[in-house]
Parts: structure tokens; sequence; C-alpha cells
């Protein structure tokens, strides 16, 4: 019996050709994306699960507080917390304290290489983190003369070789000796390094005191003992900071596991995307079920006849649903079959578009293995137990009967289900244009610079100390518009205070501001203008030290300006408490964008520069640009002939950071393609069925003189109102969706109502082609063709 029915159904299938090979090209499709969707929502949920102690680890963040609701969360903290949480709370088992550092010159022996990210680490960092070594001792750093790399570098400086043993010397200065290799750290870590060297490293290089409680620049991380109550923790140390003198921030405990997808503040939040892209999965895998559904249930109307036969000739109900369950499992893994082989295909391109390195293992994770599970029953559930049911529930009399007599305009099943279709699409297609509307937004928004043909090049080491002498080269090359000196670049912010004295101060007026150091020339190369008063003096290019300067000139942005409730800045004294001597406001400078604009302009003060210089900033004449980028090169060669020269440009800064969005909108666009062709194939399919069945109607309209067109609307207005009913629902979910999305921006465009309206117009444009064409056959047809039976 089993073998009879897969014969029947297999011969259906082949009769059936267009509408099988619809319906399996589209649920195996759906499958196909929607397994790639899980690959990357799988991958995302496996960050930093290599950690054996991962359930006991956590960060400790601060939250401070400012006037007018200014606030900021971070996980910086003092140097001493970590030794101190050891030294005053039980429930704390391990505690490590390490900072980023960037990257930095590496040289051993004739071989010089700059890389990273650099991490200084205490001692208990390895025992704390669960990263693998594959060359020396785990405990390398707990000798303070050590260091530990990984494996690219090692192969960098030293080739074959063993690399355990052998002295680095870094940024021309102090020298390391590696105790330990690392495996390269893989995608999957929240915590990136090329190179760990010991906390002092700091005090070496930037003259920090890690004993102060003040500075605030590294993280802490702590591993609580196994039955510790975490909560319980977090009531104690929450005023912590407060009783050391930091009266405006609270410390909080944080689960290391959800950093990745979670934010402490509660903004930004990466879980968002995986929340999107499982509605994505669900969408895509719920259109190409209503396309089973819609052709399977619309085909079981041409199987009446054999269905009422059957019944009188003593089938019951139980047996037909048998042979058409197997029919329709036989489409299914077909389907299955047909996805795995296009899943084959498309994981090249999903792990270019998405960064990410998926293979077929994760098939291998449960959580993985339990949603395609989930994917193949609801599928099963939704395109084979429903129709099977549908089509063995015929009675007899009503089997038998040619024609179905179902009242006209009645809003059946398969209609409910095409508009559900089209109210998913034009949410997907509103999602889409959204996205690419704020990365335009992003792209042109004027960030109060001029960032086009913009390069810097990272200073250290010996390159520090020759900075004048480097200055002088690039000028002379011609062309060198104009430079600048600088210890930050706006892109990532910069270190921040609140300890500042201002003239007319309010003791209760409390404001963050971010500080950076820069020579006369900045706001010229980058094209910032002054709102009010002057740039620093010239004569500030002579002075090697800012202590001969009683009064040295500071200069503001307008945001701190109109934080600190200053009227007439010019000219008036500012500098940190405690300070004997104050600076002397300069000047106002119009806002600029020194970070991402997830975050808005936050208030500035500019110093001098006295030091030395961690990058020096070009613009560049855009008609020589490639050609000059090389003099500049040949220019650094001649005055660090030892030295990596290393361009970097400002275009390219920016665009990334925004990766994410970036990737996110790629992956976005793909799905919806993916989602809106399926719904057309099983728009077409189910267009076919409704002219075919049409068919005499149509012929006896045209001998009655109907034309081509009055056909085609009557074909087509069905279609037509099920778009527009789809377009009035989707489109308040639509707006929901994004705009929760845009929260994440600080500076955002508007969700105009031309978005949606393109949206709908889109959505009845791909309808309306997709439908006329079967339509416009049916209307051009010779009407004998379908009346010659008659």
């Amino acid at each position: 019996m089993l073998f009879k029915n897969l014969l029947i159904g297999w011969r259906n299938i082949r009769k059936n050709g267009i509408f099988s090979v619809i319906n399996i090209l589209g649920l195996s499709l759906g499958i196909a994306v929607v397994t790639l969707i899980l690959f990357w929502v799988v991958d995302e949920l496996n960050f930093d699960r290599f950690h054996k102690n991962i359930d006991q680890i956590y960060t400790v963040y601060e939250h401070q507080q400012y006037s007018e609701g200014q606030e900021l969360f971070t996980a910086c903290t003092p140097f001493p917390l970590a030794q101190e949480f050891i030294n005053e709370f039980s429930e704390v088992e391990q505690a490590t304290t390490f900072a980023y550092v960037g990257d930095h010159l590496m040289r051993y022996g004739d071989k010089e290489i700059k890389d990273g990210p650099f991490l200084c680490v205490d001692s208990s960092f390895m025992e704390v983190f669960s990263f693998e070594i594959k060359e020396g001792e785990k405990d390398a750093l707990s000798a303070p003369d050590k260091m530990i790399i990984d494996e690219e570098v090692a192969a960098s400086l030293f080739g074959d070789e063993p690399a355990v043993g052998k002295t680095i010397k870094i940024n021309d200065g102090q020298s390391l000796t590696v105790g330990a290799v690392a495996k390269k750290i893989g995608k999957n870590s929240s915590i990136g390094f090329k190179v760990l060297i010991p906390i002092r490293f700091l005090q070496n290089e930037y003259g920090v005191d890690p004993t102060r409680w003040g500075n605030n620049w590294p993280r802490t991380s702590l591993v609580l003992a196994e039955n510790a109550d975490a909560e319980g923790l977090n009531a104690k140390i929450t005023n912590f900071l407060k009783e050391r003198g930091q009266d405006n921030t609270t410390l909080y405990l944080f689960p290391f596991q959800k950093e990745r997808l979670h934010s402490f503040s509660g903004k930004n939040n990466r879980i968002q995307y995986i929340y999107q892209f499982l509605g994505i999965a669900f969408i895509i895998i719920l259109i190409a079920s209503i396309n089973f559904i819609n052709l399977s249930t619309a085909k079981a109307e041409q199987r009446r006849p054999e269905v009422g036969i059957r019944k009188v000739l003593g089938a019951n109900k139980f047996s037909i649903l048998n042979q058409f369950l197997q029919e329709k499992g036989m489409m299914i893994i077909l389907s299955l079959l047909l996805s795995i082989i296009l899943v084959l295909l498309f994981i090249p391109a999903f792990r270019s578009v998405s960064d990410k390195t998926v293979s077929l293992g994760l098939l291998q994770n449960k959580f993985m293995l339990m949603m395609l599970l989930g994917v193949v029953v609801t599928v099963l559930v939704l395109s084979v137990v429903y129709p099977a049911v549908y089509i063995s529930s015929f009675s007899p009399a009503q089997a038998i009967k040619k024609a179905h007599n179902g009242r006209k305009g009645k809003l059946g099943l398969k209609n409910i289900l095409v508009v559900l279709q089209f109210v998913l699409s034009v949410v997907l297609i509103t999602g889409t244009l959204v996205i690419s509307q704020q990365l335009r937004f992003i792209n042109n928004y004027d960030l109060g610079y001029n960032h086009a043909n913009l390069v810097y090049l990272p200073l250290s080491g010996e390159a520090k100390t020759k900075h004048e002498v480097l200055k002088k080269e690039f000028t002379r090359i011609s062309g060198v518009i104009n430079l600048t000196r600088t210890d930050r670049v706006p892109f990532y912010g910069g270190n921040s205070s609140w300890g500042f004295e201002w003239e007319g101060k309010n003791p209760e007026n409390k404001v963050l501001i971010c500080n950076m150091q820069a020579d006369r020339n900045y706001f010229e190369t980058l094209g910032i203008e002054m709102a009010e008063g002057n740039n620093f003096p010239e004569s500030y290019e002579e002075v090697q030290n800012q202590e001969t300067l009683k009064s040295p000139k500071i200069i503001l942005n307008q945001e701190a300006v109109r934080r600190m409730q200053l009227m007439d800045p010019v000219g008036k004294f500012f500098g940190r408490s405690g300070d004997e001597e104050k600076g002397t406001i300069a000047g106002v400078v119009s806002d600029f964008h020194f970070e991402s604009l997830h975050r808005g302009v936050e208030p500035m003060v500019i110093t001098p520069l006295f030091s030395s210089p961690d990058y020096i900033i070009v613009r560049i004449d855009p008609t020589v640009f490639k050609q000059t980028i090389e003099t500049i090169k040949q220019a650094w060669a001649g005055v660090l002939p030892q030295s990596v020269c290393e361009v970097k440009f400002f275009d390219d800064e920016i665009e990334g950071l925004y990766n994410s969005e970036v990737r996110i909108s790629g992956l976005f666009r793909y799905f919806t393609f993916v989602a809106i062709f399926i719904s057309c194939i099983g728009l077409f399919g189910l267009s076919l069925f409704v002219i075919e069945r049409r068919r005499k109607e149509i012929g006896v309209r045209k001998v009655n003189g109907a034309k081509i067109g009055e056909v085609m609307f009557l074909l087509n207005k069905d279609f037509i109102r099920w778009v527009v009913i789809a377009f009035v629902i989707a489109c308040p979910i639509a707006w929901f969706v994004m705009h929760k999305w845009l929260e994440n921006f600080a500076t955002k465009t508007n969700l105009s109502w031309w978005i949606f309206a393109l949206s709908g117009f889109m959505a009845l444009l791909i309808a309306i082609l997709t439908v006329s064409w079967q339509s416009f056959k049916a209307a051009t047809r010779n009407p004998v063709e379908a009346l010659r039976y008659e």
C-alpha cells in the first residue's frame, strides 16, 4: 500500500509539473534561507561560550550621573578595584584588570611589525578567561617581564622558530620576553588581542599611576564563587566608589555572557537583531508554507471527483488522509533535499556578507538542531497536515460535483493567507527602505568637519619623538594642503572628566567633559569653524613645556558652553579642580561629532598640544591624492627608515563605525528579496490556477465583446484588493518595529510617509507584474480554445 501511494503521489507530482515545481522550489528556498539565518543566530549566541566559568564571570560597570540628565555607562573602572574586591568580598573568587592600548611597534632583530590590539593585563587574566595556549605556560604573565603573543604575531616575527624565550622590543623602548604563544582568537570572542603585556606598561608608556582611585581606564572582571549571590553582591558594591570620593558614581555587576547581545545601559542592544532575524526566519517559512497550503488546497478542488469516487468505492477518510499525507510528505522530502544543496551553494556568499565563519558543523549544536526541528515540524503541520485533512474531508456528494459552489466574494482561508503574505512582505520592504535610508542619512550627515581627503598617521616609539621633523617634511610636499598633530582622532571619543571649575560655576552643576589635545592647525585642517573667540596663539607652537605658561589658553565646543551655562565665555577662567593656575577660554568652536552617530555631541575641551602627539592628520589635494600618499611614505622612510609608515583614511574609519548596521542591512535586503521571491512564485501559481478555473468564463466574456484591458482588470482586481488590505494592516506594524530600531541612534532619519507609500507601491507593482503575465495570456487567448468543449 505504501509503495502504491508513493507511486500515485509521484504521478501526481509529475502531472502537475508547474505547481509541483513552485511548491518544492518555494519550500526548499525558504528552508535553506531559514537555515542560514539560524546559523547566524547560533553564532551570535555562541559568543564567549568557550570560557569555562562563563556563568560565574561578571564585569563591573560604572553608572555616572551628571547635571541635566547627562549620564555615562562605562566598564572603565579604577585600577585598584579588582584587588580591593578580592580583599573585601568573600563572594569574589578571582578578579582581573585589563586595558586596551591599541597597536604598537614590535622589534626582534632586524624584523619590525606594528600589530595589535595590545592588552595590558594583570597576572590573573588567563585564570579568569579560558584562552588556549599553543606554546609555553599559561601562567607566564606572573613574571613582570613576560608577555604572551598570538600565533600570527609569532609567525611574523620568528617564522617557524620557537617563540618562547625570545625578547621583543616594544616601541623602541622597554623589552619583554615571550612567555607563551596563544592560539589565534576566533571571531566568536568579545575580547580580542594579539599581545598580552603586564599592566605596568601603562605606567611606563603613558605615565598612568595604577594606585590612583580617580583614574578610570581598565575593565574589571570577577569570577564569583559557585554558589555566590550576585544580586546580594550588587547591593554591597553599589556605593563602593561613593565612599571613596566619587559621589556621582554607582557600581553594578553585569554578566559577562550577556555583554555581546545586551548593553548595561539598556540601549543599542544587539539582541534586537536576534529577534529581528528570527522574525524574518518565521516570516519566510510562513510565506513558503502559505504558498504550499494555497496551491495544495487550490489543486485539491480539481481532485474532488477522485476523492468522491474513492469514498463511494469504500475508502474511508483515514485511508485517503494517509495517501495525501504520503504524497505531500514526498514533496517535503524533495524540498528538504533541495534545501541542503541550496545551503551548500549559499554558504560562501553568506560568509562574505555576514562576516561569519559558519559551516555545516553548526548542525551539531543542540540549539540549532532544536530550531531546525521546529522549522520542519512547522512546515509539516502547516504545509502537509492541513491540505491533507482538507482534501480527505470532502463528502462523496460534494466531492463528485464538478464545480465548487463557494460564494463569490467570501473571504476564504486562501484570501486571508494571501493578505497575510503581503502584510509580511510590506513590513520587510519597509524595514529594508528604513535601514537603507538611515545609512544614507549617516553617510550624508554633516559631522561638523570635512572628512573628505583626510588621512591620519598613528605615531608610536621613535616616531613620537620625531613628530616635529615629520611635520616639516610633510609640509614641504606640494600635495599636502594642511596638517595637524593631536592625541585623538574624531572617531572613538576620548578621556572624559568632570573635575573642572570655571568662572561663575554653580556648585551643583556637574558636567562630564571630554578632553583632547591639539595644535592650532587642528580646526583649519579639519574644517571646523570658530563660533566665537580665537584659536590658540601662534606662540604656542614654540612652547615645549606647559609649566612655563601661567594661564594657558583652552577652547571649548558649543555643547560644553551650553551645559556649563556660561554666558560670554571668552576670556573667563577654566581649569581642573585643585590646580593653582587656571586656563583661560580663548574661543568656542562649533560642535562636531567625535564619536559615532549612535551618540550625540558631548561637551569637549581642547587644550594646546605640549606633549608628544599620537597622530598626525593630513589634508591632501584630491587631484594628486595617490601620488601624495606615496610621497608621504617616502618622507616617513627618510626620517624613520626602520619604522613602518601606516596611513589610514578618515572615510574608511567613519564607515567602520557602522559596520554592524551595514552588514545587517545587507542581510536584511537579501532575506527580504528571498521572501518577496517566494511570495511571487506562490502568487504566480495561485493566479495560474484562478485563471485556469475561469477559462470558460473569460471565453464567454470575450465572445460577448469584452476587451483585453477589461478582462485583465477583472482577473487582477482581487489581487489588488488583497494588497491594499495588506498595506493598511502592515503600516502600523512596520512603523512600530522601525521606530524601535531607530531609537539606537541619537541622530536619525525621519519615518516619512513616502517610505510607507513606496513600500505599498512596490508590493502592488510586484503583485500586478506577477499576475498580469498570466492575465494577459488569458485575455489574448482565442475564446474558441476555451469554449470548444461546450
